[in-house]
């Protein structure tokens, strides 16, 4: 540590001379001897500077010299290789925003500022269910006119993908009663509940009836101007949100991500998702219901003139195209 005046005619032909304080400052030493006109004292990297000093010259850049002396061969800069208090964070400064996710990096930004507690939002508890007679689960034996139940898995992942815990419950039998109990123990234990299927007209359908029963004020809406995701019912109950997703995959996935996403991050406390958008052309005509919102999966190619955008859609109940498209307009 060193006073950057002293070091103004120094170089390799003509060093300077500096005596050297009785003091070695380490890190968390606070300095007791200041730096005086033709003084240095000797410093680790990261040790507080002593006053007087307003300059450090690398060790590598010195030569002891005698009594108790160093020879400096380079000069030296008001400031140089110093870091000043508030240089990375400022008194007052915002460190975090509301709605920012905590990792590794705001963790250690916090802990440099001696910040050990922080008041966070609790991830969303939600509750998945699945229905239907039909339903077999992933690595069960698929037994005659069963279907593997895909939505408990992707509903479940698209939760943790948006700041929630997903708590998947199983697939339930198109059973009132049984189905009432487990969607009320399920409302009780959890923030949201998300069911999957038994939302459209059916006989077996009997998830919608179930939602009213279990507190208010109940239904909100029963079928939206969607496609895929007509049969989309919203409830609330006592406070907490219940949604009934279409059955078919790719319709209850369209529905959840364009009304459900916004919810459960908004009430995680997280910014909006993020989507990337981009121009494309379409080189076919797309037949469309009128007074119906159309979601169309497509796959991108790049052409002449652009992206070119090619419907890949298969059905409501193609869990395949969903997974290889590059995205939707």
């Amino acid at each position: 540590a060193v006073r950057a005046a002293d070091m103004a005619t120094a170089s390799e032909a003509f060093p300077v001379r500096l005596l050297l304080n009785r003091e070695t400052i380490a890190c968390g030493v606070a300095p007791q001897i200041p730096v005086l006109a033709g003084t240095a004292t000797s410093i680790s990297t990261g040790g507080p500077v002593p006053r007087g000093a307003d300059a450090i010259v690398m060790v590598e850049h010195t030569q002891p010299a005698e009594g108790d002396a160093i020879e400096v061969r380079r000069g030296a800069s008001p400031g140089q290789f110093i870091s000043h208090a508030g240089s990375d964070i400022a008194r007052g400064e915002v460190l975090l925003r509301a709605g920012t996710v905590i990792g590794s990096r705001e963790i250690g930004m916090l802990a440099a500022c001696g910040i050990a507690l922080v008041t966070v939002a609790r991830k969303l508890r939600v509750a998945v269910l699945s229905t239907g007679d039909e339903l077999v689960q992933p690595g069960d034996t698929l037994r005659p006119a069963g279907i593997y139940d895909a939505n408990g898995a992707i509903v479940s992942a698209a939760i943790t993908e948006n700041g929630g815990q997903a708590s998947f419950l199983g697939a339930y039998p198109d059973d009132e009663a049984t189905l009432e109990a487990a969607m009320r123990e399920a409302l009780a234990a959890h923030d949201v509940l998300i069911v999957s299927g038994g939302t459209s007209k059916g006989a077996g359908d009997v998830s919608h009836r179930i939602v009213n029963r279990l507190g208010a004020p109940g239904i909100i809406t029963h079928g939206v101007a969607l496609k895929p995701g007509k049969p989309l019912c919203l409830a609330v109950c006592d406070g907490k949100p219940v949604v009934v997703l279409p059955g078919f995959p790719t319709s209850a996935m369209f529905t959840f991500h364009d009304m459900i996403v916004p919810v459960l991050r908004r009430m995680a406390g997280l910014p909006p998702r993020s989507e990337a958008k981009v121009a494309a052309k379409v080189p076919l005509r797309i037949r469309s219901e009128l007074g119906r919102t159309e979601f169309v999966m497509v796959s991108l190619v790049e052409g002449d003139q652009g992206l070119v955008a090619y419907p890949i859609g298969k059905g409501s109940g193609a869990i395949t195209s969903f997974a290889q498209a590059d995205g939707f307009i």
